[in-house]
């Protein structure tokens, strides 16, 4: 948000977060993508003035706890990684829910989850950056 996300985004979600008041988590990996996060599934399909997002994201530090999440999404599967966007998705999001915490050996301060997102209608300016911006970003 800070580096691509419009002013008034800036204000939306920076405030909060400078205030104390939220946090935000940073969704990018996936079961089947992370060392290769240019290879993830999650989408992102435009429907008017919204987007909606299908997908699943694992390994997210404080997923559950955080109000906001940086959530990376394909828009279009043939660029590969300049076909994905990234998003601001607010916790109570209709269709955002939470796997369970992870075992860990270590790093036991925040608890790490996957994160679900089952048809998560958004409005299309929740879109940090161009669209296809998002991985280099």
């Amino acid at each position: 948000v800070i580096l691509s996300g419009s002013e008034d985004l800036k204000k939306r979600y920076m405030t909060p977060l400078a205030k104390g008041d939220a946090m935000f988590s940073y969704a990018l990996s996936e079961p089947d993508a992370g060392s290769d996060a240019a290879g993830m599934k999650t989408k992102a399909v435009r429907d008017g003035d919204h987007y909606v997002l299908n997908g699943v994201k694992r390994w997210i530090t404080n997923a559950g706890v955080s109000e906001y999440y940086t959530v990376m999404a394909v828009t279009d599967p043939e660029k590969r990684s300049k076909g994905i966007s990234a998003f601001v998705v607010e916790k109570s999001d209709e269709g955002v829910s939470f796997g369970a915490p992870e075992k860990k050996l270590g790093i036991k301060g925040s608890p790490t989850r996957e994160v679900y997102l089952d048809n998560v209608r958004i409005p299309a300016d929740r879109m940090i950056g161009a669209e296809g911006t998002g991985f280099a970003t």
